[in-house]
């Protein structure tokens, strides 16, 4: 585990990146034995994978990750000798934590004081202001980590000790997690900080001594129970939390890198004491061996002859132990070599260590990212999201069109919550889904579109007249599409608080699908979204089946695939698919394409002298400036790819954002030259091959249709005084504002 956090530090990136030769990472062995195997081992990880999943803490591809890698060893590792009943509660903490740790370390979550009302919230379930406990129907919470320690976790663990235990568990637990919510608000103030002050925050944010508490109970052990041995004991735990948050720190050096955190005990000796990195790891090496050797003198200095089994030395020996075997074999600190396991040292190059997904810096500003991922490493393994990452315009157009090419990764991504659909199934059965929806797209259908989008935005511009300044954004591009949509399924999308309904089920469907950090939050919201959509949905499903309308509803409700209508379900599943995909991307794609049309010099006054310009404005947005980044895939056999080999089953993220800027494709990529030669046929935008976007005409037709009408209607619409937009988000990149004066 690594508590830390993704904000970009472009110091330690500046300082990793420009070492011109490998930095070795030691192998860190400890003079300790390892805790002997349980025989119930198998029976932990069933049952807390079972119960995380059952409890929304993970999906399908989190349950499968942690039942193929490691991951889950070191949680059973520190059950001891303990009973399988109590071990249980041991190893769910251990993932609980897990889950924690990643929320906090992937991204954005933690920020602008989620993690401290996270830690109230535990703090109420636990008692740690006043003893009392709260139920569940006292305290109301949305996150499924508070929900499960209300309703589960916290029950089966309060009873394992007396109270001066239990008190003892949740000061540590208190600790570990505003020590982590320290070490966020420094990153995001960009604090420095100094060697003395990191390293107590360093042991309380590794979280070890809570873990200390729950072995003992686990064990039905207490070493407190002799006075004469408390201070004796407590310092062995800190030599030991020392240990292992240092141990830690020396195998995270490539991952926070790539993640930008800062706060790691190399890169702080680094910046305190101007070492060189090098210098810096083997003096952390060292601070662990001092450790060790404090520790075992410690340990041979008892303050009696006989010990109890509760404060054996040997019981912190195997926890350490175990904690170094992990971090030598967890793919997530070892995210360059193959063959780390045979190698006494551990040569690390981070110019060759691949950036991750998870990182905060993709949702800063991916393009310089992309732009080294292109030059130095096009196709690489992504090990904190499990993704190949395919990055250049040759290696992103075969992968898509490659006959071994899946979407089997929407069975994770949105089967779940859907079931199958267009968008997960493949060959034949793809075909003739397919073509039972492509007609509500195409031809007269196409135009009955058309007449909507006129419509609806001659109505949104209508109530802008008498405005000087509106955002966009809120007024026009997320409420286009969702109130087209609407019309085209047959829902009433007329007042402020039906499109504000729409938008949210639009919205918390288009971030399940693109959960590829698996946050618990959104696993469990998109469950509840979904049934939220489908219990509104359900009357108009009913009133069209009795009485046929000419929309969408009662086209799939007279559809037949091998002369059987679609099930219930698929109806359902593809109302909600529609109206997310409907709403989500083409307010992204309307939104950039009004950015480039008041930015860039000349391109407003052009389109209104030769308003057929409008096309070209917007497939050059959609191939500089698309909102959706990147698309998945899964290799069904391996792939040969101009620039390498995709292994098979393999998933893999075809970055469009990367691919459209590749400068041996499109020359000067960072430009806006909306007179590009050919360029329809270039971008990958709306994908390509068999998966090409099904609404791809349709989005062309409501995009350059509003944004010419928006011309027309407000001819000297330009930005707000002092505002400029920027772009925010990975997997759907736009400005969340658009403030214009009329």
């Amino acid at each position: 585990m690594k508590q830390g956090h993704s904000k970009s530090h472009p110091g330690m990136s500046r300082a990793c990146h420009s070492l011109s030769t490998p930095l070795v990472i030691p192998d860190i062995q400890f003079p300790f034995t390892a805790p002997p195997p349980r025989s119930d081992s198998d029976q932990l990880r069933t049952h807390a994978l079972a119960w995380a999943e059952r409890n929304g803490l993970i999906g399908r591809r989190g349950a499968h990750r942690l039942s193929t890698t490691p991951l889950l060893e070191l949680g059973v590792a520190l059950c001891g000798s303990s009973p399988t009943e109590r071990a249980e509660i041991l190893v769910c903490w251990y993932l609980w934590a897990l889950i924690l740790d990643d929320r906090i370390d992937d991204g954005p979550w933690a920020e602008n004081g989620v993690l401290e009302r996270f830690i109230i919230a535990v703090q109420a379930v636990t008692g740690y202001d006043d003893g009392a406990n709260l139920s569940h129907k006292t305290l109301k919470c949305d996150d499924p980590m508070i929900n499960v320690l209300v309703c589960d976790l916290w029950p089966r663990t309060r009873n394992l000790g007396d109270d001066r235990w239990r008190s003892q568990l949740v000061q540590h637990l208190v600790q570990h997690l505003r020590a982590q919510a320290a070490l966020v608000r420094m990153q995001e103030i960009d604090a420095a900080i100094t060697l003395t002050r990191y390293l107590p925050l360093r042991r309380d944010s590794f979280g070890a001594f809570f873990f200390f508490d729950l072995i003992d109970a686990a064990e039905s052990l207490d070493p407190y129970q002799h006075s004469a041995d408390i201070e004796w004991w407590n310092t062995l735990r800190e030599h030991c939390a020392n240990i292992i948050a240092w141990t830690n720190d020396i195998y995270s050096v490539a991952k926070d890198v790539v993640c930008g955190e800062r706060f790691n005990l190399v890169s702080i000796l680094t910046d305190n004491t101007g070492i060189d990195w090098s210098t810096a790891i083997e003096s952390a090496h060292q601070k662990v061996k001092t450790a060790v050797a404090e520790f075992t003198a410690t340990a041979n200095q008892p303050p009696s002859d006989q010990l109890s089994k509760a404060t054996d030395p040997d019981r912190l020996r195997h926890i350490v132990r175990a904690a170094g075997d992990w971090h030598r074999t967890v793919s997530r600190y070892h995210l360059q070599s193959t063959n780390f396991l045979e190698q006494s040292t551990r040569q690390l190059d981070l110019e060759l260590t691949p950036p991750t997904l998870k990182s905060r810096q993709f949702e800063i500003d991916p393009y310089p990212i992309y732009d080294r991922l292109r030059t130095t490493m096009p196709i690489v393994y992504d090990e904190p999201t499990d993704l190949w990452l395919i990055s250049r315009y040759v290696d992103v157009k075969a992968a898509l069109i490659h006959p071994n090419v899946s979407n089997n990764n929407y069975a994770w991504q949105i089967g779940p919550l859907l079931g199958p659909t267009l968008v997960s199934m493949d060959g034949c059965e793809h075909a003739q889904h397919r073509a039972l929806l492509s007609p509500a797209f195409r031809g007269k259908a196409l135009e009955v579109l058309r007449d909507s989008i006129t419509s609806v935005t001659t109505d949104l511009l209508a109530q802008m007249h008498d405005r000087t300044q509106v955002d966009l954004i809120a007024d026009f591009t997320s409420v286009l599409p969702v109130r087209v949509m609407a019309r085209a399924l047959g829902l009433p999308a007329d007042t402020s608080q039906q499109i504000e309904q729409l938008k949210n089920w639009g919205a918390v469907g288009f971030s399940y699908l693109g959960n590829y950090r698996q946050d618990p939050a959104l696993l469990t919201g998109g469950v509840s979204n979904r049934d939220s959509f489908y219990d509104y949905i359900q009357p108009y499903i009913d009133a069209r089946r009795a009485q046929p309308t000419n929309d969408l509803i009662s086209h799939l409700l007279a559809a037949r695939i091998d002369d059987q209508p679609l099930s219930e379900t698929y109806i359902r599943a593809y109302c909600a698919i529609l109206m997310t995909a409907g709403s989500e991307t083409s307010n992204g794609a309307l939104a950039n394409t009004i950015v480039n049309l008041l930015s860039e010099p000349g391109v407003k006054d052009a389109v209104m002298a030769n308003p057929d310009l409008m096309d070209n404005v917007f497939t050059e947005t959609l191939r500089r400036n698309p909102p959706l980044q990147l698309v998945l895939r899964e290799a069904k056999d391996s792939m040969d790819l101009p620039s390498g080999i995709l292994p098979s089953g393999a998933n893999f993220a075809c970055l469009i954002g990367s691919a459209n800027r590749d400068p041996d494709r499109f020359p000067d990529p960072d430009t806006f030259n909306m007179m590009r030669p050919n360029q329809a046929i270039n971008h990958f935008a709306f994908g390509a091959g068999r998966h090409f976007c099904l609404g791809a005409m349709m989005s062309q037709m409501e995009i350059t249709t509003a944004s010419r009408m928006l011309l027309q209607a407000f001819p000297n619409v330009r930005w707000a005084p002092e505002f400029q937009p920027t772009e925010h988000g990975f997997l759907n990149r736009v400005p969340n504002r658009l403030e214009v004066t009329l």
